[in-house]
């Protein structure tokens, strides 16, 4: 370490309901406190300086509520940006000396050494799973960002190897700092299980579970098409337990939903409490996208100790390390085979958890803070 980091740590992903890139930034946020060679790490959010994060998510409330009604895109996402960007540069005016580090893709304007942190290229290679206002947004953006910005950071080798590829950056721009699992996300016991159990009317190891926003890119019309072809008698016993928001561009995956709701079970958000237990209790955990930068569901199921099926491709392939089944995720036959696979291979179900579990243990939040750590000091450089 070349000398103590003051850091101004943008966090307007943390909201309220904490979710994605929002808790990425919180679990990071907190390691990168506790770690030495941080001598002040200022936190941003909306114009506003919060005091610390324990108080962040119920100051963000307020722009959750507000996107429920005047959903931030066109001009409002416009006036939106240009609002924080004069609030942040009217108020570091008088700062030295600091470090801005975007944790969810776009850096604001800033006149010292900065940092964005850019999970996925999805905009790029599927852009028809994204809303359009999204795509202008990250269109124009993004090419700013990555000339502003004096290191790039990613969470994967795969995004690491698209960035160079699509926009043609260094190997030496781009830091990997790979995301880690909430130190709470450890197997359970059957009895530290039950409330969740009861609630969706589950048995313990007999249910698939898949977290997910609803959205293209998850690819849970091909999932449920797949489970749909399993056997009358295995889903009776298996039922298929779909958690995450509610998503977009998804018309044609409710209608699938509603068709086989005798078997599927449909939850929102739910709280990190419920979701552990949901892990720790699934027969496996089934993430078969189309494309992730990262997975962090592979890892916290593996963390759990229950196996994980996902895609054959990029970062998820990467980050499973070959502890996971894998599936075709453009073929719903596949994914059907396999689940059926897993299902009549119990000795595999077992192995595979007790080798995920150990896997899991590399991926935690103060290796995710030192990664990040050695990208300032490089943004320094």
């Amino acid at each position: 370490m070349t000398q103590a980091l003051n850091i101004i740590y943008n966090v307007d992903a943390i909201s309220h309901p904490l979710t994605g890139i929002g808790r990425d930034t919180h679990q990071l946020g907190l390691q990168l406190q506790q770690n030495p060679a941080v001598a002040d790490l200022k936190l941003f959010s909306g114009g506003r300086w919060p005091n610390n994060f324990e108080s962040l998510a119920d100051n963000n409330r307020w722009l959750a509520r507000a996107r429920r009604f005047i959903p931030l895109k066109g001009l409002a996402l416009r006036a939106y940006q240009k609002q924080r960007s004069r609030g942040l540069q009217r108020e570091t005016n008088s700062l030295t000396g600091y470090i801005l580090h975007s944790p969810n893709f776009i850096l604001m304007p800033f006149d010292g050494p900065s940092l964005a942190t850019i999970h996925d290229l999805s905009y790029i290679h599927y852009r028809q799973t994204q809303p359009k206002y999204r795509l202008r947004f990250l269109d124009r953006e993004i090419p700013k960002t990555l000339k502003q910005a004096r290191q790039i950071i990613t969470v994967s080798q795969s995004v690491k190897a698209e960035l160079m590829d699509v926009y043609g950056l260094a190997d030496n721009q781009i830091s990997v700092t790979r995301l880690g699992v909430d130190q709470r996300f450890k197997p359970l016991s059957v009895a530290d299980c039950q409330e969740v159990l009861t609630t969706f009317d589950l048995s313990h190891r007999h249910y698939f579970l898949a977290v997910a926003t609803r959205e293209p890119r998850k690819n849970l019309l091909r999932l449920i098409q797949a489970y749909a072809g399993l056997p009358s008698i295995t889903k009776e016993q298996y039922p298929l337990v779909l958690v995450g928001d509610r998503g977009w561009l998804n018309r044609e995956l409710n209608q699938f939903i509603k068709r086989y709701q005798q078997h599927i079970r449909l939850s929102g958000y739910i709280d990190q409490a419920q979701l552990h237990q949901l892990y720790a209790a699934a027969t496996m955990t089934l993430i078969p996208s189309l494309y992730e930068g990262f997975g962090l569901p592979i890892i916290e199921s593996m963390a759990c100790g229950t196996p994980v099926l996902t895609s054959d491709v990029g970062a998820m392939q990467e980050v499973a390390g070959g502890h996971a089944l894998l599936c075709r995720p453009l073929q719903a036959n596949d994914i059907k085979e396999k689940l059926q696979w897993a299902i009549d291979n119990p000795e595999w179900r077992q192995q595979a958890a007790v080798n995920g579990l150990n896997h899991s243990q590399q991926f935690t939040w103060q290796n995710c803070a030192e990664a990040t750590i050695k990208a300032y000091e490089k943004a320094l450089q």
